[in-house]
């Protein structure tokens, strides 16, 4: 994979660039998701867009870019929906099992979510790209680490587990059940095997209920 520099720069696009951008973006996700990262052709994307050549380069200047924002506009999308699902409940341990329902619903209902760890590995492999990959799975671990150290407030988690270990358990679960769940099954039993997981999960962080020592 070539080396390709990138910047930071945040576009602030007029309505009509936005709508475009947006327009490439959704058909990078379905090109990535259906071929990979690299079975994509450029060209099929601009072709699935409808726009032209510069106006694709107008707002990424590689497919390695596009792919990037691609997981990072995936992402953000996902997130606001699993967060907004986590609101309904109120207790901390109650919202991070929340989460993991929103997560299943996401992959029954946008073919991109399922690919989205695979397109991520494919990135990954190029040592320029992997860092930018990076902070994107360490905002979910900081948001369970939240819910996590809630819970132990709560009551509901042992005080004696450090929080951004079981933080890190807890999205290393998640995903390590995502890519089985594809493997086996084409992810057809992934509700199902995060529900077991995530069950047992709770079990074993619940604190030991006291035992009186009275006779």
């Amino acid at each position: 994979m070539a080396r390709v520099e990138f910047t930071e720069r945040a576009v602030q696009p007029t309505e009509r660039g936005g709508t475009t951008r947006l327009r490439i973006l959704e058909a990078g996700a379905q090109a990535f998701a259906e071929h990979g990262f690299a079975g994509t052709s450029l060209n099929d994307v601009i072709k699935a867009a409808g726009v032209t050549k510069g106006g694709f380069y107008h707002h990424f200047p590689s497919k390695e870019a596009l792919a990037l924002d691609v997981v990072r506009y995936k992402q953000e999308q996902w997130a606001g929906r699993v967060l907004s699902a986590s609101m309904q409940e109120s207790g901390a341990m109650d919202q991070l099992m929340a989460m993991t329902r929103a997560l299943c619903d996401l992959h029954e209902q946008d073919k991109a979510a399922d690919s989205l760890g695979r397109l991520c590995a494919e990135l990954s492999e190029d040592p320029q790209l992997a860092p930018r990959l990076s902070t994107q799975f360490v905002t979910w671990v900081d948001i369970t680490q939240s819910l996590l150290a809630r819970a132990q407030a709560e009551g509901d988690v042992r005080t004696d587990v450090d929080a951004r270990t079981a933080a890190e358990l807890a999205v290393s679960l998640f995903m390590g059940i995502e890519q089985l769940a594809s493997m086996v099954t084409g992810s057809a039993d992934l509700r199902d095997r995060v529900t077991r997981s995530f069950d047992l999960l709770r079990v074993m962080l619940a604190p030991t209920p006291s035992r009186s020592r009275s006779r």
